[in-house]
């Protein structure tokens, strides 16, 4: 999918239940099973129930359902996954067959311009450049389109692996943004890749090192961890709340935050390399394991949920300056040494 409206999945559903208000059938249809319904949510009072891929409204007074939204196709995984020989393999556009990656690394080490590296070969399949100059989805992807085929060059915000400055090596990654303008949700300059495959009881550990310099602007996020076949893109993502303080986000049920415990909080400093890591394990229930460390120090250890729906698919990892919404000046973000996988990655 690619538009990113509201959505159930990132409960924008104010929203929604004011289109449903006033275009929705009046009688809507009768419930559904509850063991057939993937998600029951609420939100400002009013309940929300998932079925069949659609974001139903429960009318209150009746019990019966009024359709929303249509937030994903159930049967995404058979259009666009094929497994044999116990390998999982994603249908690429072309038709293609490509494996799946239960582990990824890059020092972004041999690279000298984006098109380095996106493709099968390293792995980064695409890169995001929201801003005043390329505000919309079709504008940025236009853009992408130019900077890899070479007829043309960043505009205002720039994503690229460079020498300037590195943890380990002599190469990083490098993302500049300006601050979004008025009526733009976010500013983004990041780079993604959705070859991934994490699910349901899957323990998924990430390391990653950035580097804020200190005439920066902070960004808000720095990492995202998402499912690219449920609407608005919903998924875990590592925030720094208030320009200060590292915790993550599931972009989804409105939204909850894993926060440090509050008077201890650890500054996350600008200025030098900062490791982050993290250990997740994924469930739609409230047991969720959510760990963080802050170079080695942990910061964060609580349980919540971490998927937005049982059958989720965790196929995207974004990184760079994935969202960034401070005004008054750009902000120019690091990454180094990322890596995710289903096993314990070294201290």
């Amino acid at each position: 999918m690619t538009t990113r409206a509201f959505v159930v999945a990132g409960l924008a559903l104010c929203a929604a239940a004011a289109v449903c208000a006033a275009s929705c059938r009046p009688t809507g249809i009768p419930p559904h099973p509850e063991d057939e319904v993937k998600l029951t949510a609420t939100d400002a009072g009013t309940t929300y129930k998932v079925h069949g891929g659609n974001a139903y409204r429960v009318d209150p007074r009746t019990g019966r359902w009024h359709l929303v939204q249509r937030v994903y196709d159930p049967a995404f995984y058979e259009k666009h996954y094929v497994e044999r020989g116990g390998t999982i393999f994603r249908r690429a556009d072309d038709g293609s067959l490509v494996a799946v990656r239960r582990r990824f690394a890059d020092g972004f080490e041999g690279a000298t311009r984006l098109a380095d590296l996106i493709g099968l070969e390293r792995g980064w399949t695409s890169c995001s450049l929201q801003s005043p100059k390329a505000r919309t989805v079709g504008d940025y992807v236009a853009l992408r389109k130019r900077i890899l085929a070479g007829t043309g060059d960043f505009l205002d915000n720039r994503v690229e692996p460079g020498d300037e400055l590195a943890h380990g090596g002599r190469t990083a990654l490098r993302s500049v943004s300006v601050p979004p303008a008025g009526g733009m949700v976010t500013a983004k300059a990041s780079l993604s890749t959705e070859l991934l495959h994490f699910v349901k009881g899957d323990d998924v550990w990430i390391s990653l090192w950035c580097h804020v310099p200190a005439d920066s602007g902070m960004p808000f996020t720095v990492l995202d961890l998402e499912t690219t076949w449920i609407e608005n893109h919903p998924g875990i993502r590592v925030a720094i709340a208030d320009g200060r303080h590292v915790c993550l986000q599931l972009k989804s049920l409105g939204n909850p935050y894993y926060r440090q415990t509050h008077g201890m909080e650890v500054d996350f400093p600008r200025g030098r390399w900062v490791r982050l890591r993290m250990h997740l394990g994924l469930t739609d229930a409230a047991d969720g394991v959510i760990e963080v460390w802050q170079d080695d120090r942990k910061i964060i250890d609580t349980r919540g949920r971490t998927l937005v729906l049982a059958d989720a698919i965790y196929n995207s990892l974004e990184t760079g300056i994935t969202a960034y919404n401070e005004q008054g000046r750009p902000a120019t973000l690091f990454v180094d040494d990322v890596e995710i996988s289903t096993e314990p990655l070294p201290e």
